[in-house]
This record gives C-alpha cells, sequence and structure tokens, in this order.
C-alpha cells in the first residue's frame, strides 16, 4: 500500500513534512498546498519555502496548482520546472466558497466544457512534466460525474486522486463509494482513494473494497494529522498510537516555526490549529481548551507539559 499526505492549507505545509520525516515514516509521496499563478508579483515567502529543494529535502515532492486558466497553468509549471520539479497536481477538489466562488477548486467542476478545454490545451502545449488531478465527484450533484468521467478518460494524466464527495458535502456526509468504484471501472490511468481514513481498523474495512477495485494507493489528510504513527499503522497492520511522540514532533515544529522568524502568535495560532486536530476526542477537551487559551509561549509550554 502506497500512502499519500494530503496537501493541508496552512497545516501539512514545509514546516510540518520537515519534522513528520523525522518523526515518522511511512508517507511515500508529499503534496505542497496548492500554488496559485501569482501573474505580476513574485512567490511569497512561505511559497518560496514550500519550494526550496533543500529545506525539502527527503520528501518526495508534488507540486499542487489550483488555477482555471490553462495560460496561467503552463506560466507557472514552467517557472516551478526550473526549481526541479516535473510532476503537478491540479486541485479540483478545495470546496473553500473564496475558491469555488472564482470557478476554481471543485468551483472549476461546474463547466464540464470549459474543464475538457483546459485539460486539452495544457496536455497539448506542456513538455518534460507528468499531471495528475486531486478531484471531487461533482459540484452538487452526483450526477455530474458520469461528464467528468468522460472528460478525465481523454487525457493522459499521472494519476487520479477521488475524494468521493460532492463540493456541497464539504467534509460532511458520507463518502459515495460506488463513484468511487464507478471510477475505477471507467479510468485506465492509476487511481488514489481519498477521504475519511482516520484509524488502522477502519482501514482494514476500507481495504478490502479497494483491493476489489484494484486500488493500492490512499492519501491521508486529517486522520495523518491526529495521529502522525497512521501511515505507519497502516502498513504493518498494528495499530499504533503514541501521543508522547506526537508531542515531540510538535515541539520540533513549534522551535522551526520560531527558528524561522514566526513570532510567538503566530506559532501559537499554527500550533493551536495542529492541536485541534490532534486532540479531537472529546476526553482532551479541557487539557485542549488550556491550550487554546495560551497567549504566550511559556504558557503553552506549561499545558504541554501535561501531555507528557
Amino acid at each position: 500500500m502506497e500512502i499519500y499526505m494530503a496537501p493541508m492549507e496552512g497545516v501539512t505545509n514545509y514546516v510540518f513534512r520537515k519534522a513528520y520525516i523525522k518523526h515518522f515514516s511511512g508517507v511515500d509521496k508529499f503534496f505542497t498546498p496548492f500554488i496559485t499563478p501569482h501573474m505580476k508579483k513574485g512567490f511569497s515567502r512561505s511559497e518560496r519555502m514550500e519550494l526550496d529543494k533543500e529545506y525539502n529535502k527527503g520528501q518526495n515532492l508534488i507540486v499542487q496548482i489550483l488555477t482555471n486558466s490553462a495560460e496561467d497553468f503552463l506560466k507557472l509549471s514552467d517557472e516551478i520546472k526550473e526549481m526541479g520539479y516535473n510532476e503537478f497536481n491540479i486541485n479540483l477538489g478545495c470546496p473553500s466558497g473564496t475558491v469555488t466562488s472564482k470557478g476554481r477548486g471543485s468551483g472549476f467542476l461546474q463547466d464540464t466544457n470549459a474543464l475538457d478545454r483546459f485539460f486539452y490545451e495544457i496536455f497539448e502545449k506542456s513538455t518534460g512534466i507528468k499531471i495528475s488531478v486531486k478531484t471531487r465527484i461533482g459540484f452538487c450533484d452526483y450526477d455530474e460525474w458520469d461528464a467528468l468521467l468522460r472528460v478525465y478518460e481523454k487525457y493522459d494524466f499521472n494519476e487520479i486522486i477521488i475524494h468521493p464527495r460532492l463540493r456541497s458535502d464539504f467534509y460532511k456526509n458520507n463518502v459515495y463509494m460506488q463513484a468511487f468504484t464507478q471510477a475505477c471501472k471507467t479510468l485506465k490511468v492509476k487511481i488514489v482513494y481519498n477521504g475519511d481514513i482516520n484509524t488502522q481498523k477502519g482501514f482494514k474495512i476500507l481495504n478490502e473494497e479497494l483491493r476489489e477495485n484494484g486500488v493500492d494507493t490512499v492519501m491521508i489528510g486529517r486522520g495523518l494529522v491526529r495521529n502522525p504513527l497512521l501511515p505507519e499503522a497502516i502498513k504493518t497492520g498494528v495499530d499504533m498510537t503514541d501521543l508522547k511522540k506526537t508531542v515531540e514532533f510538535l515541539d520540533d515544529i513549534k522551535e522551526e516555526y520560531l527558528l524561522l522568524d514566526f513570532g510567538e502568535r503566530n506559532t501559537l495560532f499554527k500550533l493551536k490549529e495542529l492541536w485541534g486536530i490532534v486532540l479531537s476526542d472529546e476526553i482532551y477537551a479541557k487539557i485542549l481548551k488550556k491550550i487554546r487559551k495560551a497567549d504566550t509561549i511559556n504558557e503553552y509550554n506549561k499545558h504541554i507539559e501535561e501531555l507528557k
């Protein structure tokens, strides 16, 4: 089983990934959170760090791009290609209103004709790169999936990562496995499953269906952040959790943010977001509340000691 780390904006970024490979194993491919075409301005500080080969060494890192313009995709991918990257993933899954209102992310799924033209142009004009897609199964109606599959099967994608939910589902409601199975039967490229992989035991149940569909690769997001040992647990078949190791992992993330001059306030914001995922079980409600109320790193450190 191959395991990919999902690109989660502001969460599984360059700092998270660097600390992750120091403490844990099991992830075969990493993705940058989406990068948008920057037109006249240069790359932001965070984008430069996401793309810095030296900083991200030791990772099989794929650049994810968010756009609905073939011209912008070609220009941006050419720039990033010069930095040493040859595979790009197109984000057609982000459900955020600020993204979809501009017809990007899962918002692009509403116009299959425009999507078809977009793919036609980038496959005609791009050279020396691999292109993959991370997609949902439609915007607001399961019937949209048939038309999307007809578009996807026209092109030579390196792989297609499918989150079997509609944009309107956001991250709620059950995944629609019927649509995923349909894709496995229709598409001739490598298919990757994404969605609701939270525990090793839960994965074992899901894996029976994945095997029936010939799928041997999954992408994990929140489940991996909640339990960074999950990829290793899936690969070994042994359930693993270790809060102490997670504390050490987040301590390294804290030190890295401070080393990069993020400042106390921004570092605390990042840490609180991570702990909100890690300590999402009700049994941690009291300690999570203390962490979220911390105004200084010293105060934060005192609360973290309670977890050690």
